[in-house]
């Protein structure tokens, strides 16, 4: 029995008939079976061919022994109908998966959508779930290795926990989600107002566009003046008409006929102050509304250089070590802040501390991005550049050669086929939050986004302002001095 147990190993469900001796003794050799996980044996008692026997193994070990003649299906579904046959699960405390929490009673309770997957599991196999509460640590989050020795012992059936596909220590069941690993930020701080005005998009090439008109301007007036065919003087390029032109300011047009060029010229050269002086407008009202950040965390060096953390916890560390790599990691080692305390992890990454950043998975971001629906701005956003695992498959362990794993397997496919996976996933978040588990988190700081301009906010325009003042009237004394100088010298040369 011992070998064809070794034969059988992971393929425990395979129909199995036994000839045996007439002295043998079926009773303990169905035991033994039962005790390996093997349901679909059926056994013939020495050359007697009038009765072959099987068993039941729930809600009670049965042996039966029927006529061969009048069997009419030789291998029956044990698993189909448990008959109350409890299954036997230990839950973890992983939001949004999986939750213990304290109904008013006291009493310990525990929710999440894979809870609801395996209630209904049980409910499918007419049985109910048996949650080993004499089981679960202080932590409420077992140690993987532990409830291997679970699994192992047959202490437990499953898990209230996804893993990768990795078969140790677990034993992996078909897909149940397609997910990802990646880092979990605090928002970068807003640019100050105040630096908006030299942030503007595009301002280069409209400027030279407008020179180019004015060169064009003033050279046209020079050719229709007679004076030359081309020039470069700034003093000609910013007169008062053509730099309120620029700005989009009213001038006054010569009183002259113009030839049709010139007249052009100005068109062309007004149209482009006012396409310029609406985007700028445009341009620093978006801005003002929405302030761009004042850096960007793209790299494990620029989160070096901001001086961020990552907080991870010390079970998640070979995962990280796998998925990055051991160069990596040890060349990164500084950024990360390993902590033992599982629930100290958890509990932070709740709570959105912002002190850190933090390892999440795909099917936990939209819980805390609903979580901050109500905030102003957003406390934390989802790093596109810094992904650990982009394309993670994860599964719902169970034990090696667990007797639900083809019932187990066809009733997955089934929920997420019908769509009641994606239903109970949905639901999750209200439930959290019915319980307490979650909550929408509310700005604790004083409100930013959007405020009226404050003085601070025009710092460089003040400066721009009175420093052009300054200089303004620090040229007056001197454009004085030589306007008489001149005055005084032409003067001199008339006599």
């Amino acid at each position: 029995m011992k070998a064809l147990c070794e034969n059988l190993m992971d393929i425990r469900g395979t129909h199995v008939l036994l000839m045996t001796t007439r002295d043998t003794n079926i009773t303990s050799l169905f035991e033994d079976c039962r005790s390996n996980q093997m349901l679909n044996v059926l056994a013939l008692r020495g050359s007697n061919r009038e009765f072959i026997y099987s068993y039941r193994a729930f809600p009670h070990f049965k042996v039966m022994r029927r006529r061969l003649v009048q069997v009419r299906r030789y291998f029956e579904p044990q698993v189909g109908n448990l008959y109350g046959h409890p299954i036997a699960i230990i839950p973890y405390s992983l939001v949004p998966r999986s939750v213990i929490y304290r109904d008013k009673e006291g009493r310990r309770q525990i929710a999440g959508y894979l809870t609801h997957f395996y209630k209904n599991f049980a409910r499918s196999l007419n049985t109910t779930l048996l949650v080993r509460w004499d089981l679960v640590p202080e932590s409420e989050t077992p140690d993987h290795n532990v409830t291997s020795g679970l699994l192992r012992d047959g202490l437990v059936d499953f898990p209230l926990v996804l893993t990768t596909l990795a078969p140790e220590p677990f034993y992996p069941s078909y897909v149940a989600e397609i997910t990802s690993w990646f880092l979990m930020l605090p928002v970068e701080p807003d640019m100050p107002l105040s630096s908006l005005y030299f942030n503007l998009k595009g301002w280069p090439y409209f400027l030279g566009l407008m020179v180019v008109l004015a060169l064009f301007l003033v050279n046209a007036q020079l050719l229709e003046s007679g004076q030359g065919y081309f020039t470069l003087r700034c003093g000609n390029i910013f007169a008062d008409h053509v730099l309120r032109a620029i700005l989009a300011q009213s001038f006054d047009m010569p009183n002259r006929r113009l030839f049709f060029s010139r007249t052009l010229l100005y068109s062309l050269l007004m149209m482009a102050g006012l396409i310029v002086s609406t985007f700028y407008s445009a341009n620093l009202a978006t801005l003002l509304v929405h302030p761009p950040a004042a850096y960007k965390i793209l790299s494990y060096e620029d989160l070096r250089r901001t001086h961020g953390k990552i907080l991870i916890s010390q079970q998640e560390l070979p995962t990280l070590n796998d998925s990055i790599g051991k160069d990596l990691l040890e060349k990164n080692l500084d950024i990360f802040q390993i902590t033992p305390a599982l629930v100290e992890f958890l509990a932070k990454r709740n709570e959105l501390n912002t002190s850190f950043g933090y390892p999440v998975t795909n099917t936990l971001w939209p819980f805390l991005q609903l979580k901050q629906i109500k905030m102003q701005r957003p406390a934390f956003r989802k790093s596109n550049e810094i992904s650990f695992v982009p394309f993670m498959p994860v599964t719902m362990p169970m034990a090696r050669n667990s007797i639900y794993r083809d019932a187990f397997n066809r009733y997955l496919s089934h929920t997420q086929a019908s769509g009641l996976y994606d239903l109970w996933f949905r639901r999750s978040y209200h439930e959290h939050i019915a319980i307490g588990k979650l909550n929408y988190s509310m700005d604790q700081t004083e409100p930013g986004g959007y405020h009226d301009l404050i003085w601070d906010d025009l710092f460089y325009v003040w400066i721009a302002y009175i420093g052009g003042t300054a200089v303004s009237l620090l040229v007056l004394p001197f454009e004085i001095l030589y306007y008489k100088w001149r005055k005084d010298h032409q003067k001199q040369v008339v006599k």
